[in-house]
């Protein structure tokens, strides 16, 4: 038997449950990390149009073979050029430094807004999944809870159904012993019980099973103790359901919708910036040192300023195919926004439809649980007073246990149907409160 919550030990609720996976699950941390990669890249974009600003540093040394000269070739030299030839024979290396700053500004470029454009729609692009991997984290975390806690319901029902069977088994035992009634009937109920039993232990596995999953997707470490409050589904109240509005611009898996389509027709825009020209400002700032020996001083400077146009004039089609294909990428972009548009309205519909449906199949399972408790407790105790068979008791036992599971699993489906309600119209995050 699975353990119930002990006492004064924390109990997981659904909105605690719902937080947790909205602040620890692996899937919002990967969503909240590729919206602020995309905040990082807008301001990457941004950067390419501010001031540049690049240093360079270089040295290097050019060996030079010595120079042997004959005091004859000098002594035919005129007086004022012997001494500057000489010296050649003592010089070893050419030493060149220099050192300088470029600074470049970009005036103009509609490839650069058209960058900046697309850079900030692809963030509103990520915040929208952002908001739409909350809704379906929510969504995963409630229909494994309500699943889990009908689980739970039909596993009290089956060690409920065990009791009884047991009781009543060892009441016939001590009859058989007495000679009061057949080896048969005792058999028969040693057969149910041990069917209940194996019934009981599936249930417990799939338990441990869906505990499992749930700690996943709600960001629990998966050997951490945790404990649902099972009293819940005691406690239901279920109201007729009524109409809810219903508003495209509310869902998140719209907004994705949207958000794609604006991104397509801004890359179109793009391609075509390609035709325009583009317009820098730069500047040079250079220092620079010839000698025959190391040294850091008698540096000369040599500034440059100016203006650097790049004008696009023959590509050969390439940016013409460039448009091309953007625009075939929007009109696939735009069937999508079609087809899933309607998807949505039509999950609306569906969603509604299946709530009202769950809400008149719950009140007919509801009548007939009644019922079939009834007709147990009579014919219970007709068998005490002797007027009804054990066949009789086995068989409204039997139907009793499918009636209080057919009840839990109609249950299970309002339940699911109410939040695939929810998250047609976008108001899974109500169930936070």
């Amino acid at each position: 038997m699975l353990p119930g919550p002990g006492f004064g030990q924390e109990q997981y609720t659904l909105e605690k449950l719902i937080k947790n996976a909205v602040e620890k699950s692996h899937a919002m941390k990967k969503a909240a990390l590729q919206l602020s990669e995309s905040n990082s890249k807008v301001k990457e974009i941004i950067a390419n149009g501010l001031p540049q600003a690049e240093g360079s540093l270089n040295y290097s040394r050019m060996g030079i073979p010595k120079i042997n000269i004959s005091q004859e070739m000098l002594d035919m030299l005129p007086e004022e050029v012997a001494p500057l030839v000489k010296g050649l024979t003592d010089i070893k290396a050419l030493h060149t430094t220099s050192a300088g700053v470029t600074v470049s500004q970009l005036l103009y470029s509609k490839s650069y807004l058209m960058g900046v454009q697309q850079g900030k729609k692809a963030e509103e692009l990520y915040s929208s999944l952002l908001d739409k991997t909350e809704e379906d984290v929510i969504h995963d975390v409630a229909s494994n809870y309500y699943q889990i806690l009908m689980n739970y319901s039909n596993l009290r029902i089956l060690e409920k159904n065990m009791q009884n069977i047991g009781k009543l088994y060892n009441i016939l035992k001590l009859q058989y012993e007495n000679d009061f009634v057949k080896k048969t009937d005792v058999n028969r109920l040693k057969v149910t019980l041990t069917n209940l039993k194996t019934q009981r232990e599936t249930l417990e596995n799939g338990i441990k099973i869906q505990e499992r999953i749930l700690k996943i997707v709600s960001g629990i470490p998966v050997d951490q103790e945790m404990k649902l409050d099972t009293s819940v589904v005691r406690k239901m109240n279920f109201q007729q359901p009524i109409a809810s509005e219903f508003s495209l611009d509310v869902l998140p898996s719209f907004q994705v919708l949207k958000k794609q389509t604006e991104l397509a027709k801004i890359q179109i825009k793009s391609d075509k910036a390609a035709y325009y020209p583009n317009l820098a400002a730069f500047g040079q700032f250079n220092y620079s040192n010839y000698a025959t020996e190391f040294k850091f001083n008698n540096f000369s400077n040599m500034n440059t300023v100016g203006l650097k146009a790049t004008i696009p004039i023959f590509s050969s089609g390439m940016r013409k195919q460039k448009v091309d294909q953007s625009q075939l990428k929007l009109q696939q972009n735009q069937e999508d926004f079609d087809l899933n548009t309607k998807y949505l309205e039509t999950n609306y519909q569906n969603s509604t439809n299946s709530l009202l449906s769950a809400w008149s199949n719950l009140q007919d399972q509801k009548e007939n649980k009644a019922l079939a408790n009834q007709v147990y407790d009579q014919v219970k105790l007709q068998f005490d007073e002797g007027m009804a068979s054990l066949t009789d008791l086995l068989n409204v036992d039997s139907s009793l246990l499918d009636a209080e599971n057919l009840y839990n699993q109609q249950l299970l489906k309002y339940k699911l149907a109410e939040i695939e309600l929810l998250q047609a119209t976008g108001k899974l995050k109500t169930l936070i409160n």
